[in-house]
């Protein structure tokens, strides 16, 4: 699915160059669970932006489903990343003063080929696979934080992408509510979903099956985990 070779990217700050990727490499197979961990300044934030088409890289060969993303105009990018892919963030990024149903429903807007009925049915189940049904018509203003990232979620899953990127989902959660979101992606990742989860917690990246360690734009360390974080109580140990 994911394919980075040699992946670079520099800033350019008046004259000074500054490299955040110096060469990465690795693959993602459809139905991963990848964790990327790293300190601040690794390159992990960065590689997030340019695997989610936010950035491009300056260097190096990223493919998506076959295709260079080189190959893509801004357009085609956009057009993509809103069909293929799916974003849950720290900070939510909900509407506060729009439902549960219009946020969830915001990644269908655009997609004129999907009737209304069938728009309705998806949000719907969306957020059943949540659990957060019974919110479906509150403002998600009113929401605590675990459930404003479980609607998160639910906006992710609703136009069923091939991708979900979740970029620091428990960060701002108590452990509780960190557990269950957690315990949502790995249930969502069992049913087939691909997740690249980036994280500065070792205890949230091990629900995944692999972890890439970034260290000064380089990839440390890529190997899999032995045995996976699958229940709540192994997320408190």
């Amino acid at each position: 699915m994911i394919s980075v070779k040699g992946l670079k990217k520099d800033y350019l700050d008046e004259e000074t160059v500054t490299p955040a990727l110096r060469g990465v490499s690795f693959d993602i197979e459809k139905g991963d669970f990848v964790s990327i961990v790293g300190p601040s300044g690794s390159g992990k934030s960065t590689l997030l932006q340019i695997l989610s088409f936010l950035d491009r890289p300056t260097g190096g060969v990223y493919t998506f489903l076959g295709k260079s993303i080189d190959d893509m105009s801004d357009k085609e990018l956009a057009r993509v990343r809103n069909k293929d892919m799916g974003f849950v963030f720290q900070s939510f990024n909900l509407m506060s003063r729009l439902l549960v149903y219009e946020n969830v429903e915001m990644p269908l807007i655009y997609a004129a080929e999907i009737d209304p009925a069938r728009r309705k049915k998806l949000v719907e189940d969306a957020v059943k696979s949540v659990g957060l049904e019974e919110k479906l018509y509150v403002e998600a203003g009113r929401l605590s934080g675990g459930q404003k990232q479980r609607v998160a979620i639910a906006r992710a899953l609703v136009n069923k992408p091939n991708v979900i990127f979740a970029d620091e989902p428990t960060g701002n959660l108590d452990s509780v509510s960190g557990a269950q979101i957690m315990q949502i992606l790995d249930d969502l990742n069992s049913q087939g979903h691909t997740i690249i989860l980036v994280t500065h917690e070792t205890y949230t990246a091990e629900f995944a099956d692999r972890i890439i360690t970034l260290k000064d734009g380089l990839i440390e360390s890529d190997k899999p985990i032995k045995t996976r974080r699958r229940s709540k109580e192994q997320f408190f140990k």
